[in-house]
């Protein structure tokens, strides 16, 4: 008897924990999980009416289907859409009761279009040569480009393909990534070559950009030149004076090596041959003004022409000896003038314009 009652005793106890828990449910109100909702045009919400049964039926109404549109509903769970910009009210109804959500669309924040204004990175670019045997003999400017990077900003289409057209485009390179190189120096007489590179984007655009190139080893000569005559030539001068003092700066500054035409080297080694002498010459002369042309024949060894004062002369430089080395300089005209100019494949024309 005893246990049954200590039964009965435990079994109410249980019942009385339980029923405060039950009673509380009983009690809890039906709600919406919000009264007031902000959305954006397109977005997406789920509302619900909690406090009721997931199976409940609840009904569910909009009041501006343009605004805001009831995409799902499942009991007491809706999705909402937001369509366009305004306000709306959802109303759920439960069981005669109405519960009232307060629903405001924003526009879509309008998001600029990106910018397709595609450019290079330069639209003018200067390059120097700087040949690998004179690095160790000459002066140059270290801000000078050996090389330059081409670059497209502005939009999101790929180059295609890089081209170099115009006059001095072989004296270029560009890579499939827009590095623009140098191949070879420019020659003394055309100390500045052009091109144009351009950059083909993907959908056909075309981007271009002017390019220049010159040679360190010429403005490094150009500078012996204009130093020498700074230094050595004064205008009360005649021509043939002016020449004669560059025979002698060339006699006085250069040894003979013997197999050695590079006129180059006479003013950057302090040597060269017989016909790097006679070039050498030459272009010293033009550099002041003076029209004089190396003699070509092999046999005229370190003859240059020169038209001095209305007279040609004949300088002889680059003699196989020891500096300082001698020089000779001659007039010449007549049938001797004909036949030098003949042997040499010389336009006398040119020298008299």
């Amino acid at each position: 008897m005893r246990r049954k009652n200590r039964i009965v005793i435990l079994f109410v106890l249980v019942l009385l924990m339980l029923i405060p828990g039950m009673a509380a449910e009983a009690k809890t109100k039906p709600k919406l999980t919000a009264k007031k909702k902000t959305m954006t045009v397109g977005q997406t919400y789920k509302l619900k009416l909690k406090g009721v049964p997931g199976k409940a039926k609840v009904k569910w109404k909009t009041s501006k289907k343009s605004v805001v549109s009831i995409s799902k509903q499942k009991g007491n769970i809706i999705t909402l859409k937001a369509k366009k910009k305004g306000t709306a009210v959802i109303t759920a109804t439960y069981k005669k009761k109405k519960y009232k959500c307060k629903v405001t669309v924003k526009a879509k924040e309008k998001t600029e279009p990106t910018a397709d204004n595609p450019v290079l990175n330069s639209r003018d670019v200067t390059l120097y040569y700087l040949s690998e045997e004179y690095k160790g003999y000459i002066t140059y400017d270290s801000s000078h480009l050996r090389e330059y990077r081409f670059r497209v900003s502005g939009t999101k289409k790929e180059v295609r393909d890089w081209k170099i057209t115009g006059k001095g485009a072989d004296y270029f390179r560009i890579t499939d990534y827009g590095l623009l190189q140098m191949d070879w120096e420019p020659a003394y007489v055309e100390p500045c070559v052009t091109a144009t590179v351009t950059a083909i984007l993907e959908d056909g655009r075309k981007l271009t950009a002017t390019v220049r190139a010159y040679s360190e080893t010429n403005i490094y000569i150009d500078k012996i030149f204009t130093d020498f005559e700074k230094q050595y030539i004064t205008s009360s001068m005649t021509q043939k004076e002016k020449a004669e003092k560059a025979a002698w700066y060339i006699s006085t500054t250069s040894d003979y090596e013997l197999y050695n035409p590079n006129w180059f080297d006479i003013f950057i080694k302090g040597k060269g041959d017989c016909s790097a002498s006679r070039y050498a010459l030459q272009y010293m002369c033009n550099h002041m003004g003076i029209k004089a042309s190396g003699c070509r024949n092999l046999d005229a060894h370190g003859k240059t022409l020169v038209y001095a004062d209305g007279r040609f002369y004949v300088i002889t430089t680059g003699f196989n000896e020891p500096k300082p080395r001698h020089y000779e300089i001659y007039e010449i005209s007549g049938a001797a003038l004909e036949e030098l100019a003949e042997q040499n494949n010389l336009d006398l024309d040119y020298f008299r314009q």
